[in-house]
């Protein structure tokens, strides 16, 4: 079968959101069929970010046997570096894994700037993470989580008579600077 039919006879069998993802495509579209598989892909979250998730977080499922687990965890390995555009050798794991790992350490914008820059190995992430700090004038921040979001403070005023009144605990949320809401 000719690579130009790929697509079309992909779609005879799609069905639910899948077939969705088909025929919302623009009209010159849809006979790419690399064009139909990226689609589809990023539809069901197929990404680089979705296996990276899905092998950090995969565990044993019921009725498995370790080496199914292990093949399913080595093929979300597989699909992850793929997705990534890193060839299978130990050199580029070794790239691969500190740079994700350095990922998901910077703040909610400095991620969003190395996603707009698309893929870029460890060393040009360190140096395009240098120039947005020096470019933005400030240092790199480490990814908040929740427990670093919260301000919790006692404050203690004077009464008109002079004695100290403990105020209840106020809570400041660290992003708007306003206290009483979560």
């Amino acid at each position: 079968m000719p690579q130009g039919q790929w697509s079309f006879q992909l779609a005879r069998v799609l069905q639910g959101q899948a077939l969705d993802v088909y025929q919302r495509m623009a009209g010159e579209d849809v006979s790419d069929y690399d064009l139909l598989k990226n689609s589809l892909l990023k539809k069901f979250r197929l990404t680089e970010r979705g296996y990276r998730k899905r092998f950090k977080s995969v565990r044993i499922e019921v009725g498995e046997t370790a080496e199914q687990f292990v093949d399913r965890f080595k093929k979300y390995l597989t699909k992850w570096r793929e997705m990534a555009g890193f060839h299978a050798t130990y050199e580029m794991l070794q790239n691969m894994i500190p740079r994700d790992q350095f990922f998901i350490t910077c703040d909610k914008p400095l991620q969003t700037f190395l996603k707009e820059k698309g893929k870029l190995n460890l060393k040009e992430m360190t140096q395009a993470v240098d120039n947005y700090a020096e470019a933005h004038g400030h240092e790199i921040n480490r990814s908040e989580t929740k427990q670093n979001k919260w301000n919790k403070s006692n404050t203690v005023s004077a009464d008109k008579a002079g004695q100290n009144v403990a105020r209840a605990k106020t809570v400041t949320y660290a992003y708007c600077n306003m206290n009483g809401h979560r």
